[in-house]
């Protein structure tokens, strides 16, 4: 908690002014996180069930409810999260304390083995989030092939309601109880009932994913606007809005392979070079606009109707043909026909300014000029030779970088996967199971209450085989921490 406070105290540092304080507030965050990974490995060495239990316990904060992992992960604590006993702690929230690893999971599913507990094991791996993990993403891909066909052939001329197929009613089916899932049953359940921050409320929003989602349901919700309006020129904006929908979802697929150790890597360099990519795009995006400036002042010079309104609208816009001469460019479409002015003979165009005017869909000649060409060569030498290089180099750098810490990263990730799972309930089974988990959750607040319980006890998210009593747990951490302490002084004053 105190490397976490310090985290976010040096972030708010930006003037160069505070750069002294914003170092110190750092390197003070690196050595607590360095004292809890001291505490977790001296911990675990001496008592594992005891170190798990303890990161497994969630303590009210500030007004909050945290736990050691949690805010480990919310603050990007890496080494934290990858400490051997969190990662056998989630395996075995993960297989439910069923197994170990898939391949006994997935025995324990079949009931295969020996021994009395071998019932019981099913019963936990049936019950694990594992499997609500398995279930969902199989009826997301079940959905991507509805969704796919109903793209394909279901897509309907009639308006309003009444033309509604059984492939659009179960996507939209899903995308409700999904976004059910998504706000009102879970996020909302623990902003009431687990005293939700605001901070980790922002955190989720900022979240790819998380995002990625929202825009699966407004699109998909909007595309659905589209489709009940009868008038005509709607219906192909309602194929393109469902298309960007499908994309989405496709997209949002790939969240499930996070938890496979081969294709989790993967995705993190899929994402950190997206992001990168996006950083560069306004680069590019600036020697794209002023190449194409360039390009159409002395391609098309004198020309006043840049913004044509007669009825067109934004489909006739000269801005469009400005930038994509240049960015196909970039992918080596040359366009030196064009560009020489030896298409005009086509009939595709016109010299007369009256009518490339008075109709924006006839396109104007260009004009041909020596220095279009000078404009290419420099324009294509630059975004050939050296942008596309230099993007291929940012990448090559991220590649490396998730490489060499790819188990660490892929460690990290997991944690969000089996959190969520964790919590989570399979669509469409979802509803009815949030309902039944919210009374029980008030039962049994009601009855620790009763009971002169502690809240603390009843809040702990324990799993069996890992529960100790707190009392016990602070005096460990007490013991284990000052140990810590001590040695790191005596390394300094040897």
């Amino acid at each position: 908690m105190a490397s976490s406070v310090l985290k976010n105290m040096a972030k708010k540092v930006h003037t160069g002014k505070d750069r002294k304080l914003h170092e110190d507030l750092t390197q003070h965050s690196r050595l607590f996180e360095k004292r809890a990974l001291e505490l977790q490995n001296t911990l675990y060495d001496e008592d594992e069930k005891g170190c798990m239990s303890l990161v497994n316990s969630v303590e009210d904060i500030w007004g909050m409810s945290v736990g050691p992992i949690e805010c480990a992960y919310e603050n990007g604590m890496v080494d934290v999260i990858g400490h051997p006993c969190v990662q056998r702690l989630l395996s075995k929230i993960w297989y439910n304390d069923s197994a170990v690893q898939f391949p006994q999971w997935f025995k324990s599913l079949c009931c295969y083995g020996r021994g009395h507990r071998r019932f019981e094991n099913m019963k936990k791996a049936w019950s694990s989030p594992a499997m609500t993990f398995a279930v969902h993403y199989f009826v997301v891909l079940v959905l991507l092939v509805i969704y796919s066909a109903f793209i394909l052939m279901d897509i309907k001329s009639e308006n309003a309601l009444g033309g509604i197929g059984a492939y659009e009613f179960i996507l939209h089916l899903w995308i409700l109880l999904d976004l059910l899932e998504e706000v009102l049953l879970r996020h909302l359940r623990s902003l009431l009932l687990f005293k939700m921050p605001k901070v980790r409320l922002v955190a989720y929003l900022k979240d790819f994913w998380n995002i990625l989602a929202w825009l699966s349901y407004i699109i998909i919700i909007a595309a659905f606007m589209v489709r009940i309006v009868s008038a005509d020129e709607y219906k192909r904006t309602e194929i393109r809005v469902y298309s960007l929908g499908l994309f989405i979802m496709y997209m949002r697929f790939l969240k499930s392979m996070l938890v496979l150790t081969y294709f989790g890597p993967k995705i993190i360099m899929i994402g950190k070079m997206l992001k990168e990519l996006i950083q560069f795009s306004w680069i590019l995006f600036i020697f794209i606009m002023c190449a194409g400036v360039l390009y159409h002042s002395n391609m098309y010079p004198h020309h006043y109707d840049m913004w044509p309104s007669r009825g067109t609208g934004a489909l006739y816009w000269r801005l469009w043909k400005i930038m994509s001469l240049p960015y196909w460019q970039i992918y080596g479409e040359l366009f030196l026909d064009d560009l020489k002015g030896e298409n005009n003979s086509n009939g595709s165009c016109t010299f007369i300014q009256s009518e490339w005017e008075s109709d924006p869909s006839i396109e104007r000649c260009v004009e041909s000029d020596w220095a279009i060409m000078i404009i290419a060569a420099i324009y294509m030498l630059i975004s050939n030779l050296l942008l596309v290089n230099l993007v291929i180099a940012l990448f090559s750098y991220r590649f490396e970088e998730v490489q060499n810490n790819s188990d660490r990263l892929w460690k990290f990730w997991r944690y969000s996967i089996i959190s969520d799972y964790s919590k989570r309930f399979p669509i469409p089974l979802n509803v009815p199971l949030h309902i039944f988990d919210v009374i029980r959750t008030l039962y049994r607040r009601k009855r620790a209450s009763c009971k002169d319980a502690s809240y603390k006890d009843y809040h702990k998210k324990c799993i069996n085989g890992t529960c100790l009593p707190f009392d016990l747990l602070i005096d460990i951490q007490s013991k284990h921490a000052a140990r810590c302490l001590f040695e790191e002084k005596n390394e300094k004053n040897p």
